[in-house]
């Protein structure tokens, strides 16, 4: 269970920190399916050593997370578009969205899968 700033309490989302940045997931909730995707938008010249641990946001590099709700005839529908910010509470439809401090993103888990020290969680609650 994440708590957020308001004292609501969240679901942990799936993220799976050792599946790297990108990276997508369905999540079911309440009869309803959502895709998720969460990727590290980051210039060239902001990238930093190989060994790197980005703490997110900084002043040029942000997480960035979409959710998508998928209708059963195959729809899809963009609830959420947003570079997050930590210890913000967000509203995705009919969804309560949060990412706690700190996101945390190994240079190596970009575009590249393994354990090299990320840590982001995210999580849900119906509204």
């Amino acid at each position: 269970m994440i708590t957020g700033p308001s004292g609501r309490n969240y679901d942990p989302l799936p993220i799976d920190n050792a599946a790297g940045f990108p990276q997508s997931f369905p999540f079911l909730l309440n009869g309803v399916r959502y895709q998720f995707a969460l990727y590290v938008d980051v210039p060239e010249s902001a990238l930093g050593s190989i060994d790197e641990l980005m703490v997110l946001p900084d002043a040029n590099r942000f997480l960035v997370v979409r959710a998508d709700v998928l209708g059963s005839d195959g729809t899809q529908s963009t609830v959420f578009l947003r570079k997050v910010v930590p210890s913000i509470e967000y509203r995705a439809g009919a969804l309560a969205l949060y990412f706690p401090p700190p996101q945390i993103v190994a240079r190596r888990s970009l575009n590249n899968p393994g354990s090299y020290g990320s840590n982001v969680l995210g999580g849900v609650s119906l509204l």
